[in-house]
């Protein structure tokens, strides 16, 4: 008589998004069931409308997903932590070797009271994006000092480029990217992490500084002569016809840019903004979308988190999120080497991996921040580009939002895992 085969254990996993975005998970957990005998993964696929108000629910209830995705941000998920409905994932970080994978930065962002809560995915990065196709023409390259930077965009403007940069001032987020980067460059990690955690103030003489930097650059013309008065749509068009030599983004944009530009996308790059001063080091952006958490009490944890591992620690999952468009935290370079992606795309992600080793910073302080912050900011960062604030009071208006909402509570818990 032939023996029965035992029966399979379900890991039921909830992700949120458009149908376009998760597609991968289904792809990665067909993969996963075929290697296993012990469990099988079923996707259950939520809008992002529609998903949080179904999961928290469920979780309170004690049912609900094994597997799920969910929000980092300010506060982190306070309530799932506080309420008990999700599990503490220390055990696992340091039994499968995740610190190799999962970067500082990160961590900080997906833990709290000393244990991790999610493995963080999602990476978003920026970069300077470029028309090589305008630099042969001007005879510039790709400028690795603050110098260089300098003799590039003064070449660009002599050559009639009134725009060397584009910003998209007028929907002010943009305008976030370049406070994001220039904050981490002149506080480094450790003072971005002080301001978020510890005692540090946005008023510290390196955010001071980063405000008066960007300022000068404004003043200067490198964001043209009306940086505030042309939104974000109007700017890209304008990248990808041709018309503007450099932008400051990030990878979402690359999608619509081989749209747009056509034959000429390979024209496009994309390099790190050099040191603005000596002595600096490149802190690659880098900010998360979603977490990863296992429900507590879950019967397959460690099935979910054989999933987990497959997925973001095994070369050939990272292998397949980086061919779908979506990028896993940690170091790309192997994972790239064996990559389908556009050259774009490559691109700014070697160009982030090729800095990693120096720390990065959170690529949108906006998103980790308190809302009252990010509208001081944004409205500050108008105000530096039009000449009618000075860094010192743009940085005091935002250390007051900062510190009436950490009075308040609403700022993101301490970060990091505690030592065994």
């Amino acid at each position: 008589m032939p023996a029965m085969a035992l029966a399979q254990s379900e890991v039921v996993v909830w992700v949120a998004g458009e149908p376009g975005q998760t597609t991968i998970y289904d792809e990665l957990a067909e993969a996963f069931n075929a290697s296993q005998s012990d469990a099988v993964n079923t996707i259950v696929k939520n809008s992002s409308d529609l998903f949080n108000p179904a999961l928290v629910p469920a979780l309170s209830a004690g049912e609900g997903p094994d597997l799920f995705t969910f929000g980092t941000g300010p506060g982190q998920p306070a309530a799932l932590i506080a309420g008990g409905m999700v599990a503490d994932l220390t055990d696992a970080y340091r039994q499968h070797g995740w610190a190799d994978t999962i970067p500082e930065g990160i961590i900080v962002q997906t833990s709290s009271d000393g244990k991790l809560w999610a493995f963080g995915n999602e990476v978003e990065t920026t970069g300077m994006f470029y028309n090589q196709a305008i630099f042969d023409e001007v005879g510039v390259t790709v400028p690795t000092t603050w110098a260089e930077m300098e003799a590039t965009v003064a070449a660009l403007q002599a050559a009639g480029y009134d725009t060397p940069i584009g910003l998209a001032g007028a929907d002010k987020w943009p305008v976030s990217h370049w406070q994001s980067m220039m904050f981490g460059r002149y506080a480094g990690p450790d003072g971005i992490e002080n301001v978020l955690f510890g005692d540090g103030a946005w008023t510290d003489a390196p955010f001071v500084a980063a405000s008066a930097k960007l300022q000068e650059m404004g003043q200067a013309g490198w964001f043209g002569p009306t940086p505030v008065a042309i939104g974000y749509g109007e700017l890209m068009d304008s990248f990808w016809a041709g018309d503007v030599p450099m932008t400051f983004t990030g990878p979402w944009v690359i999608g619509g840019g081989i749209e747009a530009a056509g034959d000429r996308i390979g024209d496009y790059s994309v390099f790190a903004v050099p040191p603005f001063e000596e002595g600096q080091k490149i802190h690659p952006t880098n900010s998360i979308g979603i977490g990863w958490y296992i429900r507590k009490g879950s019967e397959v944890e460690e099935q979910a988190i054989a999933f987990l591992n497959s997925m973001f620690i095994e070369t050939t999952g990272r292998v397949a999120l980086l061919n779908a468009g979506t990028i896993p935290v940690g170091p790309l370079e192997e994972a790239l080497a064996q990559a389908e992606m556009s050259q774009l795309a490559q691109d700014i992600w070697k160009t982030a991996d090729d800095h990693a080793a120096n720390g990065s910073v959170p690529a949108f302080l906006d998103t980790i921040t308190p809302g009252s912050l990010t509208t001081v900011s944004y409205d500050g960062l108008q105000g530096l580009l039009l000449n009618v604030m000075t860094p010192e009071a743009f940085t005091a208006d935002m250390q007051d939002a900062w510190a009436e909402a950490k009075e308040a509570g609403k700022i993101m818990r301490p970060g990091g895992i505690a030592d065994e």
